[in-house]
């Protein structure tokens, strides 16, 4: 009988000294990247960096406020088993209006996410993958295009992105983040500035923009590219499908062990170059400032997003 009650008193004592794992906080930093020594020269650039399709370059235009709303942030350890992934913006426990979701890179803020699981064991995380719900940006246009305005009866009076190119002309009210020019600055989402390179058949709004490479999956590879996913691969970690951004600019980080109770926190910095991230192109009458050119992101601008983050 008192053998049955001391192996009882060490099950429950095993039981008890089992490390459930403690809690992590990451603290996330979102810079702009805008050094000199970053900069995009596109008057210098080779052809390799402009585009060919949209008629000649004019010139380009650098946002002074840019924000990535994000959908999901995921730090994934393998791309066979998402057992050991962690969410650090989980889109199902995140309120659509969370602070959380909000990467304001032009005033470089900081965002403490108190991040949902426990850390009971040792795991090397190489992968991060970014999943935005928007890019939003406020941009000046050049003076040429002052005089491009249309106030739309009905609709509060907004005036219609139609300055500048089928490409932006679309309302505000369109579903989602749309956009609005007020003289001549210019406020909305990155929809019309992606449209054209990603479908070359589209032209003006028809009710839905074309497929843009929403995921960005960062780590365990030495290059950046993009290329569409069928399934789950160890360059789709967590198969999404679609068009995904394979980005180089990333560290893996290894997660300790969190005893139970504690807290610990990563502290990570993302960073974007928004040095002449909008190009603007003469359009298919290749005449400058006219109703047609075309405003558009960078070519490549997925390299301009880096991101790095610390253990504790």
């Amino acid at each position: 009988m008192k053998k049955i009650f001391y192996s009882l008193i060490i099950i429950f004592l095993a039981s008890c000294s089992k490390n459930e794992g403690g809690k992590l906080v990451c603290t996330m930093t979102y810079n702009l990247a805008n050094e000199k020594s970053m900069v995009y020269k596109i008057k210098d650039a080779s052809i390799s960096d402009r585009y060919t399709q949209f008629g000649d370059y004019i010139t380009s235009v650098t946002p002074s406020n840019f924000i990535i709303k994000f959908l999901h942030l995921k730090l994934c350890s393998t791309w066979e088993n998402q057992n050991s992934n962690l969410e650090i913006i989980d889109n199902n426990k995140f309120a659509w209006s969370s602070t959380e979701r909000i990467g304001d890179f032009s005033r470089n803020n900081t965002v403490d996410i108190n991040i949902d699981g426990n850390i009971a064991n040792d795991v090397d995380m190489i992968y991060l993958v970014s999943i935005p719900m928007f890019y939003y940006q406020e941009f000046e246009l050049p003076e040429q295009y002052s005089g491009f305005t249309v106030n739309m009866a009905g609709t509060n009076d907004l005036t219609y992105l139609n300055f500048g190119g089928y490409n932006i002309d679309y309302p505000a009210a369109s579903g989602g983040i749309g956009g609005i020019k007020e003289g001549r600055i210019v406020k909305g989402s990155n929809n019309p500035l992606m449209a054209p390179i990603f479908d070359e058949n589209w032209i003006g709004f028809e009710g839905n923009f074309p497929e843009w490479p929403r995921t960005t999956v960062f780590g365990n590879t030495d290059s950046t590219f993009i290329f569409y996913s069928t399934g789950t691969s160890i360059d789709d970690p967590l198969g999404t499908g679609g068009y995904i951004i394979r980005s180089n600019k990333f560290n893996s980080i290894t997660l300790h062990a969190i005893p139970d109770g504690e807290t610990k926190t990563i502290t990570g910095t993302m960073t974007f170059n928004t040095t002449d991230l909008i190009q603007i192109y003469a359009g298919e009458d290749n005449i400058p400032y006219t109703s047609d050119d075309i405003f558009v992101y960078a070519t490549k601008f997925w390299e301009r997003l880096s991101i790095s983050l610390a253990s504790y």
